[in-house]
């Protein structure tokens, strides 16, 4: 079979796909929404073998954030009807979908987010470094974790503008430069430091799963918020692979860096054990054959 994934999200790209692409591959796997609605227009006035299939994420916050959210509703139940699959990474968006009849259940499949566990391992040397926080989505409430953090050094990569903050923190990615960091680069700053924090606000969109993984990959314990759409089910549990705190809880948040910051066994306890689980269920080959699975078994 001959898939093709298309990621650009500008309209030019999805001009293309719908000019040569179309009528060459069995299978278009996109996470476009451009690409979507070029390719559900497509599908519903024009015959094409290829299977389509979607990586949704967000649907939720497309429709809360639109200025007309009952047509982007009405618009996306229109384009993810088209599609012969859709995947999603987490059961709170796959939950979303399905309770507003955006896409009928059955061709809503869940798949677990997966990281390369042979580059993303643990590395020599102990954590000299600051408590870690990494992430340019807006669905992070650094502005929370500032304030738990108090005067612990933290250190925050991320490109979006935080304003003033304590001399303890210390903020990276500001500039385009300063943003592209490297894979390797990142895998250091994961090994170098005490443990990482993913804040996150309320959504039932999965977020930070990257970042979450890539972390216990290398054997770092996460403080992770708890929210309806968190990844990973009940395979992320409290206190055995993750330290997981309310939305929204300053108190819970500054009691887990207390908890983390004091305790080495702990964090090692949880570090080894985060391995263990991304190791047997996230990693990026597991993923990828699932993807598989679900696009050779989509219907024409």
């Amino acid at each position: 079979m001959h898939a093709f994934s298309h990621l650009s999200p500008d309209f030019g790209g999805a001009r293309e796909l719908d000019r040569a692409l179309l009528a060459r591959y069995d299978a278009i796997i996109s996470t476009s929404e451009p690409v979507l609605m070029m390719l559900a227009l497509r599908r519903r006035t024009a015959s094409t073998g290829a299977r389509l299939v979607l990586i949704l994420m967000g649907a939720e916050k497309r429709v809360e954030r639109s200025r007309v959210p009952g047509v982007t509703k009405r618009l996306l139940r229109w384009a993810l009807g088209a599609m012969d699959a859709i995947i999603v990474v987490g059961e709170g968006e796959r939950g979303y979908v399905v309770a507003e009849g955006l896409s009928a259940p059955e061709r809503v499949h869940l798949v677990p987010f997966g990281v390369d566990t042979a580059f993303w391992t643990p590395g020599p040397g102990g954590p000299e470094g600051p408590i870690l926080a990494v992430g340019n989505d807006d669905g992070r409430d650094y502005e929370l974790l500032v304030r738990a953090a108090g005067t612990r050094p933290l250190r925050i990569h991320t490109r979006r503008p935080l304003g003033n903050v304590p001399p303890s923190v210390t903020v990276t990615g500001g500039t385009w430069q300063d943003a592209a960091l490297s894979d390797e680069a990142l895998r250091d700053l994961y090994r170098a430091c005490p443990f990482v924090v993913v804040p996150l606000r309320e959504s039932s969109q999965p977020q930070g799963q990257s970042v979450t993984l890539q972390a216990m990959a290398c054997g770092k314990a996460v403080v992770l918020t708890r929210t309806r759409g968190l990844f990973g089910g009940p395979l992320i549990q409290h206190g055995e692979n993750c330290h997981l705190v309310p939305t929204g809880d300053l108190r819970a948040l500054q009691e887990a860096l207390d908890t983390l910051g004091a305790d080495a066994a702990y964090r090692a306890r949880l570090g080894a054990a985060a391995r263990r689980t991304v190791e047997e269920h996230f990693t990026s080959d597991r993923m990828a054959e699932e993807i598989g699975a679900i696009v050779q078994g989509a219907r024409r």
